[in-house]
């Protein structure tokens, strides 16, 4: 998983960030699931603050964030959705 925020007045577009990740990535360092807060969480010592992402892990009853999930049959970031975490636990979803 990866976690963004986005610069200020930027959208996030899942279809060029796929085509991004696909070229210039091997498969195995492609993020499977994209979070983008509105701000990053640091320590005090600047570093990023993780554990909080972790326990959420990517459950989008949990996560108020917009969340996305690589999906390799349509080729592009798609939202995120219940049924999709539902199918990822089930293994339905090879990640």
């Amino acid at each position: 998983m990866a976690c963004i925020q986005l610069k200020d007045n930027c959208e996030f577009n899942a279809e060029s960030t796929y085509r991004h990740v696909n070229t210039h990535l091997p498969n195995y360092a492609r993020p499977r699931f994209i979070r983008i807060k509105s701000a990053i969480e640091l320590t005090a010592t600047f570093k990023y603050r993780k554990v909080q992402l972790v326990e959420e892990g990517f459950n989008p009853a949990v996560i108020k964030d917009r969340l996305y999930f690589l999906d390799d049959k349509e080729n592009l970031y798609v939202q995120m959705t219940q049924d999709i975490f539902n199918s990822v636990k089930k293994h339905d979803f090879k990640l």
